[in-house]
């Protein structure tokens, strides 16, 4: 008998509910997610370690790692297929996703030819750009596409023509320039493009880079400041953006323009000095110690000079091979605070980079919420993700219009324990409809094959399947195009 055949006692009736994630059975206690890059004396990447190589500590104190696995951008492996299956496996490896975000809006006039004439080259010099994006935060504080995530792949390379991308995009975004942006605005609109853009990446699956080419905007303004009337502290916006970009697995690499071409304190509209500057007393902390914030707090890496060719390079270096680690703070630890992480291998010469640290918001303490979390940006993602093989069919049942049975095989090589599985339908209009989440507890060999039978509504295009791990945190995820009669 065909391993489908079973499924026909199993499918469970489910309806189009309400857009609330609700998980069932045991959800995992609040954990704190890290994705290790190890790399040898030599630079390269270390692929060979195992949970007993690493020791995590929250300050002073032990971690118990409770959830170990190897991240690479590998082939994964392809079981057969069944006539009529849909897959998330290719049969290509999965490749890491970099964004380049030119950072026009804290730029200075002078500083636009010199840093086209860095960003060029750089781009031209990539080995591969099918998975490197480029946008450009505008003057006005919109994001403009240079080769956006929605682009679809062309015949060649779209680094080919990165100078001819470029001068095109430079006609559109130089000329605009607001009036009377002061520096408070320019750090709002700042954070709220880059949230923006947290929100588009997010959507990727896998380890995420965004590489920002920036001048950095100050965390604070103090009293003295002409361009405000109080203190300003923009601590919360950084600590919030950034916990939003690690929570998404998102490592931001900030390329910083020379000293010699920062902004001077002659113009209040672009005023961010390296240092705090008599001239400009407002400024309270350097806006080079922002950029090296973002990349502390992500497990990116802060570049001090506009070497935007390394950052492309190394960004694309740590994606090829980390170490996803999880641990279980005490519940008492969701204060608020900063927390310090230290991570460390037994391994002689071994030299690790992630997150130094992470802010213990009560609001990330929920029970599930890592894993609610994931299984919503797979359901935003117009992509497959693929660290969990998914194999799928649908049937239409002719006695009952609008209802279909959707049969689910998931490779039990790519999981450790007990699943969660939903299902969303896309509607014609852009909406998202939930159907119920499942839990469904693998047998020791056997196959783990699943169903529901799903009563669709009008205007329902596409069903995408999302498979979470709760033992290790890996997700599958799998787009099934319906052909309604």
């Amino acid at each position: 008998m065909h391993a489908w055949a079973i499924l026909v006692g199993i499918c469970s009736a489910a309806s189009l509910g309400a857009q609330a994630l609700d998980l069932p059975g045991k959800t995992p206690a609040p954990q704190v997610h890290l994705n290790v890059v190890a790399k040898d004396s030599h630079g390269q990447a270390m692929m060979d370690l195992t949970r007993d190589d690493f020791q995590v500590y929250e300050g002073s104190k032990p971690q118990r790692i409770i959830s170990f696995r190897r991240n690479e951008p590998s082939v994964k492996r392809t079981l057969q297929a069944a006539p009529g299956e849909y897959s998330n496996r290719s049969g290509a490896p999965t490749v890491p996703v970099r964004v380049i975000l030119f950072d026009l809006l804290n730029a200075r006039f002078e500083d636009r030819g010199y840093m086209l004439n860095q960003l060029i080259p750089a781009l031209q010099h990539v080995e591969s750009g099918d998975s490197l994006y480029f946008y450009i935060l505008t003057m006005n504080g919109t994001l403009y596409p240079v080769h956006g995530l929605s682009d679809a792949p062309g015949a060649k390379p779209w680094t080919d023509d990165a100078k001819l991308l470029l001068d095109d995009a430079s006609r559109e975004v130089f000329r605009l320039r607001p009036t009377d942006i002061d520096v408070d605005m320019r750090v709002r609109m700042t954070y709220h493009a880059l949230e923006s853009m947290a929100n588009l990446v997010a959507a990727a699956p896998g380890r995420k880079s965004l590489i920002w080419i920036s001048h950095g905007v100050p965390i604070s303004l103090g009293p003295g400041n002409q361009l405000v009337y109080e203190s300003v502290d923009y601590t919360p916006l950084l600590q919030r953006l950034t916990s939003m970009l690690d929570r998404a697995d998102v490592a931001v690499y900030t390329v910083r323009q020379p000293k010699s071409m920062a902004p001077t304190a002659g113009s209040a509209a672009t005023a961010f000095p390296t240092s705090p500057d008599a001239a400009l007393p407002g400024i309270s902390i350097s806006t080079e110690e922002t950029l090296d914030q973002f990349a502390q707090l992500t497990g990116g890496h802060a570049f001090m000079t506009p070497d935007i060719r390394g950052a492309i390079a190394l960004a694309a270096s740590d994606a090829r091979v980390s170490y996803q680690i999880a641990y279980e703070p005490p519940l008492g630890n969701w204060d608020g605070k900063y927390h310090k992480i230290r991570v460390a291998c037994s391994r002689k010469g071994v030299k690790l980079e992630t997150k130094q640290g992470y802010y213990a918001f009560a609001n990330l303490a929920a029970e599930g919420d890592h894993e609610k979390s994931a299984i919503e940006s797979a359901i935003a993602s117009g992509l497959n993700a693929t660290e969990i093989g998914i194999y799928a069919r649908l049937s239409e049942r002719d006695a009952e219009p609008h209802t279909v049975e959707l049969a689910i095989r998931i490779d039990p090589a790519d999981v450790t324990g007990r699943l969660a599985v939903s299902v969303a339908g896309y509607l014609k209009d852009g909406r998202t409809e939930m159907f119920p989440v499942e839990e469904v507890t693998p047998k020791p060999g056997e196959p783990i094959l699943t169903g529901k039978r799903l009563t669709l509504t009008d205007g329902v295009q596409t069903l995408r399947v999302v498979v979470y791990d709760r033992g290790s945190g890996a997700l599958g995820s799998l787009a099934i195009p319906l052909h309604r009669k």
